[in-house]
């Protein structure tokens, strides 16, 4: 399956990508990585007073509301690529 595989014509909508359980794991990783980056950067150098659990809290909040819609979604993206490839 191509990444751009959704915007051929002759492909249904309803088609969805498999995905296995690793693949969903890396897609948590990813998207919690990517939250921690951003609320890490925010709470530690524009709000400095509010508490490191609160980040971790919406980190894995974050994560698993990404990685649901992403799943649901059950299109093949470039994030998709980055994690088959281990990034």
């Amino acid at each position: 399956m191509t990444v751009h595989q959704h915007h051929d014509p002759r492909s249904s909508g309803r088609a969805r990508a498999r995905v296995s359980a690793l693949h969903v794991l890396g897609l948590f990783v990813f998207y919690t990585a990517l939250a921690f980056g951003v609320f890490a950067f925010t709470f530690f150098y524009i709000f400095t007073g509010i508490e490191f659990r609160l980040v971790i809290i919406l980190t894995l909040v974050i994560g698993v509301v990404a990685t649901f819609a992403h799943v649901k979604a059950g299109r093949r993206t470039r994030v998709d690529s980055l994690v088959d490839k281990g990034l």
